[in-house]
């Protein structure tokens, strides 16, 4: 491959410019050790950001790379790659994972482990046999793919296919099942084995790494222990020891009890469960050679920083390694791109990775990660190290990067303050923010005034010239600005957006507008006692509870709490916007397809208006398919509802607005709307029924009926997208409910309608989204018995 000059891209590098709206992550899953524990980062947004932002045969850095990811993507697209990781299991394990053989190497390694003999039988023989059940279909012995723990009670239950007759089973534990867990000692020489291999030296820490053993069954430890000793003594060519040391690694993973079910990509989770599953060890190691046998061919990987970035052809490095180092190794301004995911924060995970490191690679290669081990290092502690860690780390790369560079962090995260530390170390760095977008989920909701909500992050930031500091960034001053630039920033969000909002939202605008105004930097130069990290956080809270002395207000309820405002100037709800938006494609192009629907969308709302995930499909469910019968039907099968009921069917079409309360103001868009159905009372309206092709009903919350009822009917495909916004928008839905109206679905209209006795009072059970019909079920029971 010839490289073409670098020249004859420096305008078009001018121009290069990240996207300012989300890009989603489209990988297919793929088997990947440690998943659970490590961010990796998305091979197609890292794809979208290196083709966007760079060149052929540019330089791109991937610190805090616990995977190969960016170097795939990165080398197939024809630039240089480091790609560099600080802990050294998982930077042993990206170079694994990137120097992997194929699929024949993996399977010959792993016949050969299971053709090792122990006790006069095959080793896979042997470890398959310690998870051995009784079929309950033919009463032969074979594996049992998993065992249910129920912690402290032992195993419940077990899954298994039969070996003998082929059927697949769950089913509850036997006796013999309940022996065979008890018949390994808890404290025996394979303990004893492990916890010599783990201990440090010193002694120290002895008591944090038994209670890591402690999470292994005693029959699970065995296995490992097994596995290990096999390993150690008959495997000692580095190519193939390093295939089994892989999928010891995934083993020590899987052996843990941290999986709560056994489901395909449930993560693990590192909490004690009530019950958890002890998976058949050998069953395990053979799913994962074959998960392996489908990764990506093996990378020709650099020998060196200076190889990589002189090399005739792209290549990548892959090694141990920081961000200070590199800054060591690589001239300054040599970097295109910066592209990483956020390292995590949890010392339990960094701890893990010493008893697996040590494990694996023995503890002197783990010994820089002791100091995890060590259980009076509180959250405090935490939260210093890593923004310690982040600004060593971005103060770094800023001088790797070029001055037309970008450095871009895509990641997935739970909590606001590593948020904060990454925005606060790139302002200490003089590193611009560019862009920033975030996407929870849709329907995620907080449940306290200032939780936070999980969700997907695309930040870029680019270089910019050192700032001088004029002394105006101390003390009291500049908290001041934070708190005012805190709560102009929350009621911005909040009025564009158009809609009650989760606590992430203002926090994030908070920041952001902090951060392009230079006040971080400003806080990160300032002279305080307190962590600047604290001092910012405190004032963009106080600047956010300030708004309720103006326009804000909050909606909480026991399965939410949000955030919102008063003010008229509001745009409309962002999700009427989307709604609409998702609509008029589909109208132009019915066949458009999901992911260019989504690319369209996001484009068309970038920023701080992007969509929830889940948004956009839901759109598309509500209108993708049109049932022109669905009306009349509605309306047919309410009518005979109504006059089963003992009401009369009006053919006159009430106007809502000759109903509604006078001293209401009336909508513009009900100017001249009406019931589709209604039933009569005495000859008054009792029961309204209003048909709509969009999922809407903020507009009638302003109508207010009663005594008669209004009801909403609503498509089935509409149902969700009703749902969500009912939830989204609750003030609006309360008043909706408080004016007498309600939803209606056609199909629990008609089971209603098809019961075999029904009255009046009954009507409750067919309003709402979500009818519940069981409570007609049982009130017709209890009067039976009467």
């Amino acid at each position: 491959m010839r490289l073409l000059p670098r020249a004859k891209y420096a305008i078009l590098l001018r121009e290069m410019k990240p996207p300012d709206y989300f890009i989603p992550d489209r990988d297919p899953r793929a088997f990947y050790p440690l998943s659970s524990y490590l961010p990796i980062p998305s091979a197609s947004v890292a794809h979208t950001y290196i083709e966007h932002l760079t060149s052929p045969g540019d330089l791109v850095i991937a610190p805090f790379a616990c995977a190969p990811t960016v170097a795939r993507v990165a080398t197939a697209l024809g630039r240089r790659v480091i790609s560099v990781e600080a802990n050294p299991l998982w930077a042993w394990l990206a170079r694994a994972m990137a120097t992997l053989p194929p699929a024949s190497e993996l399977d010959a390694a792993l016949a050969r482990l299971g053709d090792a003999l122990k006790d006069d039988a095959p080793l896979r023989v042997h470890i398959a046999q310690l998870y051995a059940t009784v079929c309950a279909a033919c009463g032969k012995t074979t594996p049992a793919d998993y065992f249910i723990h129920a912690r402290g009670a032992g195993v419940s239950a077990r899954h298994y296919t039969c070996a003998s007759c082929g059927e697949t089973r769950d089913d509850p534990a036997t006796e013999d099942d309940l022996k065979r867990a008890t018949l390994f000692d808890a404290r025996g020489l394979h303990y004893h084995l492990a916890f010599t291999r783990l201990a440090p030296q010193d002694g120290l820490r002895a008591e944090r790494i038994r209670k890591m053993l402690d999470v292994y069954t005693p029959r699970n430890l065995y296995a490992l222990v097994t596995l290990t000793q096999k390993i150690d003594s008959l495997f000692h060519a580095m190519r193939e020891r390093d295939i089994l040391l892989l999928l010891l690694l995934h083993l020590l993973d899987r052996g843990a009890s941290f999986y709560a079910n056994a489901e395909p990509g449930t993560p693990a989770r590192l909490t004690a469960h009530k019950q958890f599953i002890e998976f058949n060890l050998w069953h395990e190691i053979e799913i994962a050679v074959r998960e392996l046998g489908r990764a990506a061919p093996a990378l020709d990987l650099a020998a060196t920083p200076d190889e990589a970035i002189h090399a005739e052809m792209p290549l990548a490095l892959v090694e141990q390694g920081n961000a200070r180092s590199l800054a060591h190794t690589i001239p300054s301004g040599s970097a295109a791109l910066v592209i990483a995911a956020l390292p995590t924060r949890r010392v339990a995970v960094w701890a893990l990775s010493y008893f697996w490191g040590a494990w694996i690679l023995g503890r002197a290669a783990a010994q820089s990660l002791l100091p995890f081990l060590d259980a009076s290092k509180d959250a405090t502690w935490e939260r210093r190290w890593y923004f310690d860690s982040l600004v060593n780390s971005t103060n770094a790369l800023a001088k790797l990067l070029r001055p037309d560079a970008h450095a871009i962090f895509a990641f997935s995260e739970s909590w606001c303050e590593p948020i904060e530390s990454l925005l606060l170390a790139a302002s200490g760095a003089h590193l611009d923010l560019d862009t920033f977008v975030f996407q929870p989920r849709l329907g995620d909701f907080p449940r306290r005034e200032l939780d936070d909500l999980r969700g997907e992050y695309r930040i870029s930031f680019v270089p910019s010239p050192v700032r001088e500091t004029n002394g105006e960034g101390t003390g009291v001053g500049v908290e001041s600005r934070i708190r005012a630039s805190a709560r102009a920033a929350g009621e911005e969000i909040l009025a564009r957006r158009g809609e009650p909002l989760a606590f992430s939202w203002l926090h994030h605008a908070a920041y952001t507008r902090l951060a392009r105004e230079g006040i971080l930097a400003q806080a990160m130069a300032a002279k305080f006692k307190t962590p600047p990290g604290r001092i910012v956080h405190n004032a963009v809270v106080a600047g956010l509870k300030e708004g309720y002395a103006h326009d804000f207000d909050h909606y909480e309820s026991p399965a939410q709490f949000l955030w919102m405002r008063h003010a008229r100037d509001l745009a409309a709800p962002l999700i009427e916007r989307v709604e609409d938006a998702v609509r008029e494609i589909l109208v132009r192009d019915p066949s458009i397809a999901l992911e260019e629907l989504q690319d369209a969308i996001y484009r068309q709302f970038p920023g701080d208006l992007t969509p929830e995930a889940g948004l956009i499909e839901m759109g598309a469910a509500a209108y993708a398919e049109r049932d022109e019968t669905e009306r009349a039907r509605a309306l047919d099968i309410l009518a005979r509802l109504g006059e089963r009921l003992g009401y009369k069917i009006s053919d006159f079409r009430f106007q809502i607005s000759e109903i509604q309360d006078s001293e209401s103001p009336r909508p513009a868009s009900l100017a001249s709307r009406h019931f589709d159905l209604a039933w009569l009372a005495d000859g008054e309206l009792a029961h309204g029924f209003i048909w709509r092709a969009r999922a809407q009903f903020a507009d009638l919350a302003q109508i207010h009926i009663a005594p008669a009822r209004g009801y909403v009917i609503v498509p089935e495909n509409q149902v969700a997208l009703m749902r969500a916004k009912t939830q989204r928008m609750p003030h609006l839905a309360d008043a909706f409910h408080e004016a007498g109206w309600s939803f209606v679905r056609v199909p629990f209209a008609e089971k209603l309608l098809n019961a075999e006795k029904i009255e009046q009072h009954d009507l409750v059970f067919l309003t709402g989204l979500a009818p519940n019909l069981e409570q007609k079920t049982q009130l017709e029971l209890f009067d039976n018995a009467e």
